[in-house]
């Protein structure tokens, strides 16, 4: 098994996996905040989920099902409200398809965020 990302190795990974990510991602604002670099991981997620292109964002949920089953605790954390929670899953008529897509573990995280927040 691979060794755990560290939630400061997070802009790395993500600049790696997505070069066209790595200049938001390095912006002085975004370095060096973990929710903020996820918040810009949804926004680029958001991109593929609203153009409706399949391979794009089956790409960035494989990456986040990578971050939730490697990433350290503050990792998990931040996918969960930073990543999971600002995505374009409900919109339009693909729901389920991109819920297909996310696969099992982050349609669980994503439930239990949504759960979470419930009075």
């Amino acid at each position: 098994m691979s060794a755990m990302i560290q939630h400061h190795e997070i802009s790395k990974e993500l600049s790696q996996e997505f070069p066209d990510l790595a200049p938001e991602i390095s912006l002085e604002e975004n370095k060096r905040n973990l929710h903020r670099q996820l918040a810009c991981f949804a926004s680029y997620t958001n991109r593929f989920i609203d153009a409706v292109n399949l391979d794009g964002a089956r790409r960035c949920f494989r990456e986040a099902n990578k971050l939730l089953q490697e990433g350290d605790q503050q990792v998990r954390h931040a996918l969960q409200v930073s990543y999971l929670y600002a995505l374009h899953l409900y919109n339009g008529d693909n729901s389920l398809q991109w819920r297909l897509l996310m696969g099992p573990a982050l349609v669980r995280c994503s439930q239990q965020m949504t759960h979470n927040m419930l009075p």
